[in-house]
């Protein structure tokens, strides 16, 4: 296991089990992981007035280099012609906004930002101060976005993640990368956008939803490390790692989730990958999602959508691993609905796929059908795996595949396996 997982894991664990709730100070000084070497080069900045006055004078190709602190609110509405930069200079102490709003932004790069939420009374649990609306061109990298939980409020929220960790709508070209999310109601929302990719990312101890996609062209999640959700009893969340939504009557296209590791770890159950009807008409084109690609993701969860896709048309689901956690709602499958057209099923390891019906455009291929139920049954755990690291004891699952097992056989399951032992 990196020791990027390892830091996150004991704040997950400090979160899920810490006896009290201690008030935060906004951009306290909470160490993270240095994501970045130290950076020499562009222009000095150790205020928030001087930064703003920069962004405003900036032509594009400016870099800033912001000295540790807090630099409250950050509002920038400007389309330059080239990037403008705004980076930390010292990766052990990162500048920290506590609102950034990109809008009609252009040309942007954040680098080495932290983020940082801190939880009031009466904020709203789906509250948003990290915006970007009506803007191109955005690169987010090497940045943290800490989140909070409620306190004092009395009900079954208080302890578990508060607020949105970044809202992007009406918005194109978003790179978000190498960065981290903790402590949220929700990681991500991107909504009515053309071109977003979330890569190389750390997204832990969310209290609902981590990724949500809803009307998104061009979306790429990849290399991800998704795990950890923390739930609040009692106050109706329904925890998807990723959700690609249909709310706005327009489906998505162009979706590759690839090279992810969903680990539920020492957390609370979640659906996986979620593409379901939300109450639409499937049989409407313009809602319908189209091609998909599921390739290669590592999966240990317990609840019944591990992969679960409906109404889309070109889908691909290949060489992924979905191995069910003792202690959840129900056994992870590959569910796609029967109306979806141009099916690829291949190289999976799961304990059921469901969907297939005989239908002439979909292939199901060499797929290995594992389960932890029965020993005396064919593909047994046991008989399928080496068990590196186990959720219960080490608050993260590491599933080797055993050497001439049907999986190996097969060639089928994540490659990602490959990896195991990390440590």
């Amino acid at each position: 296991m990196s020791r990027s997982r390892i830091l996150a894991l004991a704040g997950t664990i400090l979160l899920f089990f810490s006896p009290a709730l201690h008030a935060k100070t906004p951009c306290d000084r909470q160490q993270f992981k240095p994501r970045f070497t130290a950076q020499t080069q562009g222009q000095a900045i150790s205020d928030a007035a001087t930064l703003a006055s920069a962004l405003q004078n900036a032509r594009g190709g400016e870099v800033y280099l912001l000295a540790p602190g807090n630099y409250g609110t950050l509002k920038l509405g400007k389309a330059y012609p080239s990037p403008v930069v705004i980076r930390s200079a010292d990766p052990a102490s990162l500048a920290c906004f506590s609102v950034a709003v990109l809008d009609g932004a252009e040309n942007v790069h954040l680098d080495g930002i932290r983020f940082d939420y801190t939880f009031k009374n009466a904020d709203p649990y789906h509250l948003a101060n990290f915006v970007v609306r009506n803007s191109r061109n955005i690169t987010i990298s090497n940045s943290v976005f800490s989140g909070d939980v409620a306190r004092g409020t009395g009900t079954p929220e208080d302890g578990a993640g508060f607020g949105t960790g970044l809202l992007v709508f009406h918005a194109a070209n978003v790179d978000i990368s190498n960065s981290e999310f903790l402590t949220w109601w929700k990681a991500i929302i991107a909504i009515n956008t053309d071109g977003i990719k979330i890569t190389d990312s750390d997204v832990h101890s969310i209290r609902s939803d981590g990724l949500v996609f809803d009307n998104v062209d061009d979306i790429l999640v990849q290399n991800n490390y998704i795990h950890n959700f923390g739930g609040a009893d009692g106050v109706g969340d329904h925890r998807d790692m990723i959700q690609i939504q249909r709310a706005n009557n327009s489906g998505s296209a162009n979706i590759t989730i690839r090279d992810n590791i969903f680990d539920v770890g020492a957390g609370d159950f979640a659906q996986t990958i979620w593409a379901g009807g939300d109450g639409k008409n499937i049989g409407d084109p313009e809602v319908r999602h189209r091609n998909v690609l599921i390739e290669n993701n590592m999966i240990y969860n317990g609840h019944v959508h591990g992969i679960s896709i409906y109404g889309s048309d070109n889908i691909s689901v290949r060489k992924n691993s979905l191995i069910n956690v003792p202690g959840g709602h129900s056994v992870p499958v590959i569910n796609i609905s029967p109306d979806s057209t141009s099916v690829v099923i291949e190289q999976n390891a799961a304990a059921n796929i469901m969907g297939y019906e005989n239908q002439r455009d979909w292939v199901l291929l060499n797929n290995a059908m594992i389960q932890d139920q029965n020993p005396s049954q064919e593909g047994y755990y046991d008989q399928q795996f080496i068990y590196h690291a186990l959720g219960r004891e080490r608050g993260y699952n590491e599933f080797g595949v055993r050497p001439g097992s049907l999986m190996d056989r097969l060639n089928a399951g994540s490659t990602l396996a490959k990896n195991y032992p990390t440590q």
